[in-house]
């Protein structure tokens, strides 16, 4: 028999990922939407894992709830003594700070894309151009 396909809301989909995580289970979920443009399109797949203290750092991809059933799956920007403070890498402005009890999951992502995300956060000023051609070609 094939496997049967269901379609879940996004608070539905973060919110079982979450009690999950808080299991010690590791989720696979799909990225929606354009906030982390240029590392994940919409679509990609991305294997969270429960965090652990030392995971807190600046450059890690974490999913994390900023409001009471609104998840976000954004990069560390600041680390403030109890707080996270995140931002979505195809964010401009706009940044979600929240309890470190919040973040849930952390993305394992390797040496070269760490490298690259922290190239990326340098370019914060200039990255408004290469942000608007690839929201163009992205599928959304």
């Amino acid at each position: 028999m094939e496997g049967v396909k269901r379609t879940f809301s996004n608070r539905a989909a973060f919110t079982n990922a979450r009690d999950l995580l808080l299991e010690g289970e590791s989720v696979e979920i799909a990225v929606r939407g354009q906030s982390m443009l240029p590392f994940f399109q919409s679509g990609s797949k991305i294997l969270l894992r429960p965090i652990a203290k030392e995971d807190f750092k600046v450059g890690r991809v974490v999913l994390a709830e900023s409001a009471p059933g609104k998840f976000v799956v954004h990069r560390i920007h600041r680390l403030e003594d109890n707080r996270v403070v995140l931002l979505g890498d195809g964010n401009l402005v706009g940044t979600e700070t929240m309890p470190r009890e919040k973040v849930y999951g952390v993305v394992d992502c390797g040496r070269i894309h760490l490298l690259l995300a922290a190239l990326w956060r340098m370019m914060r000023p200039l990255r408004r151009y290469p942000l608007a051609i690839l929201r163009r070609i992205s599928p959304k």
